[in-house]
């Protein structure tokens, strides 16, 4: 094999993986566009320079500063209201 045989392979061997690691990073993120909660009962949604915790079945008529600026202990959920309760 000469070098520019040798160059060519690599350059196209590194095409490729730079195409397969944007189609992960792609894929990725759509994931998180498409279910943003995926196993978890809230997510995070960061507000300014903190973080509010908010349920998926949130209320859209409640203001995201109305949620808790951290999680719900083992025992709790978060209501749709944004009030952090004991589980039933």
């Amino acid at each position: 094999m000469d070098g520019a045989t040798g160059h060519a392979r690599t350059k196209k061997t590194l095409k490729w993986v730079i195409l397969i690691i944007g189609a992960l990073f792609f894929l990725a993120i759509l994931r998180e566009a498409i279910d943003p909660y995926g196993d978890q009962p809230y997510i995070e949604i960061t507000h300014g320079d903190h973080v509010h915790y908010v349920p998926h079945d949130r209320d859209p008529k409640v203001s995201i500063g109305r949620f808790p600026r951290f999680p719900p202990g083992p025992d709790e959920i978060i209501t749709p209201e944004g009030r952090i309760v004991p589980k039933e």
